[in-house]
């Protein structure tokens, strides 16, 4: 059977308490003077004609503040807790668009914090929260991620300084992260994340004065979330007439529930997540204007010459979903226009430029109404898949990869886009097919930080990949899939054939620049001045013999008629093969083929 034939068969300053009983009817002025000029020699203060006997400091009730090793388990269990729950706050979208995958923009945002947080040597928790907030700006994604950012910021401004965090100092923390989120983005809009920090400040300033623990405060906090979720969907007509709460208010409540279960010491647990909750098809009620849902413009300014007003100014004439946010140093930007080169140009001219992104909404729009509503798909494991080029993308999907990330050989995924993947799908269970031995470290990596259960599949490359999936079996466990994957991988030979990108000796042959390269499972052993003498040499290498199919994956730049001669010639040299023909589209190698 062929290839193709089988192809059509996955969360408090330390609460001090110094009795000073004989001041007490000096009132309290007078204790902060008396305590500010405090002799520590002679143990009174003379200054003011009172003694005051020098009295222990208690140590503060266990749970009563939050310490900086607290505020690194909160962000921690967060990220935890989003990365679960990403894809039911994905469902939650009414425009499938990258904009609209809230629930991994959120959690790809929480954990860049975390890992910032993780990095600080200093036993503070204001520190802490301040590496947090930076972390979760550079890792900023979507309009949801950006304004997470800023509230991240906010609290970590209201903690700057504190060694321990108090009740008041994370009431304090809820109403200037909600401060900061409604500076962030230029027309604020009720019914969102938005509507639901300002809630959450509003409960913990009321709260406060009487809830005595963090658990408490984040107790109350936490039900005043909810009921700012709930009520989204009668603020906005969208969510009105889809039936469905707003994506980024719950991401919010699901980052307070993390705060309050951390504060409870009730730890996430990896199989909380429940079922996904399928909604892509709410894409049909929105309507699009002429001009098209345009660009989701991304961007990271590094030392702008341009203050934010200014920066923000010039965004809100080119489009809408306006967030610019930052500092004098790094400022990240967000825009939704119909000329994603217009933002680009003027920041360009302004300060350096990295983290771009430009994403078509419009087809992704068009994309996501073509899909149905679904679930966890037909079995309990999905399988994620990293490809170059539309051809090898449409091959992984119709065999049913859950998920597929872009990349390969010069433009290698990093372990975030992995994790992005993996987390924005319906499964608990999940391999990971990297189909490049260069993407291999960073997907063992991600299965680490993922709390889903993730194995990896060792292929190195992308015909070993096409074997092991056609090797999947649904009705399978974890463990056997994996392994009669890695099993099927095994058995195939892997072809590139590229040209030489400069001269070099290599494994014992001298090339030439221009001269065409086969590469057997990623040894060079043959070279020729055309590319289909490189690949009747390899294949020649491969024990042809023993082979009964070739599948010939044709590149990006490899016209119709010159991948038929190269099918052609194998079956002349090779008249026992089976040959097939797949446009693969990936770029950098002309041909790939897969022997079997």
């Amino acid at each position: 059977m062929t290839v193709r034939e089988q192809i059509q068969c996955r969360s408090l300053t330390v609460a001090v308490q110094i009795a000073l009983t004989q001041l007490d009817r000096l009132g309290a002025a007078v204790v902060r003077r008396a305590t500010a000029e405090y002799n520590p020699t002679t143990k009174c203060n003379t200054k003011m004609g009172v003694l005051v006997a020098e009295q222990p400091v208690a140590e503060p009730p266990p749970g009563s503040v939050v310490t900086a090793d607290g505020v690194r388990d909160a962000v921690r269990a967060a990220a935890t807790w989003l990365e679960l729950q990403a894809a039911n706050v994905n469902a939650l979208n009414v425009f499938p668009v990258p904009d609209g995958d809230t629930g991994t923009n959120m959690s790809m945002t929480m954990r860049a914090a975390a890992e910032a947080a993780e990095t600080v040597a200093i036993d503070e928790a204001g520190a802490v929260a301040e590496a947090a907030a930076r972390g979760a700006l550079m890792g900023a994604r979507g309009n949801s991620g950006v304004i997470l950012s800023q509230l991240l910021r906010g609290f970590a401004e209201a903690s700057a300084g504190r060694a321990d965090l108090t009740v008041r100092d994370l009431a304090d923390g809820f109403a200037r992260a909600s401060d900061a989120g409604y500076r962030a983005v230029g027309r604020p809009v009720e019914g969102t994340i938005l509507t639901a920090a300002r809630r959450a400040a509003v409960a913990a300033a009321e709260w406060a004065p009487r809830a005595h623990t963090p658990s408490k405060l984040l107790e109350h906090v936490l039900r005043a979330v909810d009921q700012a979720v709930v009520e989204t969907t009668d603020q906005l007509d969208v969510l009105r007439n889809a039936g469905v709460v707003d994506a980024g208010a719950q991401g919010l409540r699901l980052i307070v529930e993390a705060f309050w279960r951390t504060a409870c010491g009730k730890p996430i647990e990896a199989g909380e997540a429940g079922s996904v909750v399928a909604s892509r098809a709410l894409v049909a009620a929105q309507h699009v204007g002429e001009g098209g849902l345009g660009f989701c413009t991304e961007l990271l300014l590094r030392d702008p010459t341009e203050g934010v007003a200014a920066i923000r100014a010039f965004m809100e004439s080119l489009g809408d979903s306006v967030i610019v946010v930052g500092d004098e140093s790094l400022v990240r930007v967000h825009v939704h226009t119909l000329r994603p080169g217009r933002p680009l140009d003027y920041s360009a001219e302004r300060g350096t430029l990295s983290n771009v992104k430009v994403e078509n909404m419009q087809l992704q729009h068009a994309a996501g109404k073509a899909e149905a509503p679904s679930g966890e798909g037909v079995g309990h494991i999905g399988v994620v898949a990293v490809a170059p080029g539309a051809g090898f993308r449409r091959l992984f999907e119709s065999m049913g990869a859950a998920a597929m990330v872009e990349g390969g050989q010069t433009m290698n995924p990093s372990v975030q886009d992995i994790l992005a993947a993996a987390n924005g799908v319906g499964y608990r269970e999940l391999i990971l097919l990297p189909n490049n031995g260069n993407i291999l470290l960073a997907a063992q990596h991600a299965a680490k930080q993922t709390p889903r259960t993730l194995r990896v599949v060792p292929t190195r490359f992308l015909p070993q990949g096409v074997a092991a999936l056609l090797a999947f079996n649904y009705e399978a466990d974890l463990e056997t899939n994996a392994r009669r994957m890695e099993d099927a991988a095994g058995r195939v030979a892997s072809i590139d054939v590229t040209r030489a990108v400069r001269a070099a000796q290599v494994q014992g042959w001298q090339v030439e620049r221009g001269q065409s390269l086969g590469l057997l499972n990623g040894e060079l052993v043959a070279v020729g001045e055309h590319l289909h003498d490189a690949a009747l040499g390899a294949l020649a290498r491969c024990e042809p013999e023993r082979r009964e199919i070739a599948t010939i994956y044709a590149g990006a730049d490899v016209s119709p008629e010159q991948a038929k001669a190269l099918a052609d010639a194998i079956r002349v040299a090779h008249p026992h093969f089976d040959v097939e023909l797949v446009q693969g589209g990936q770029p950098h190698y002309p041909y790939i083929l897969s022997v079997e």
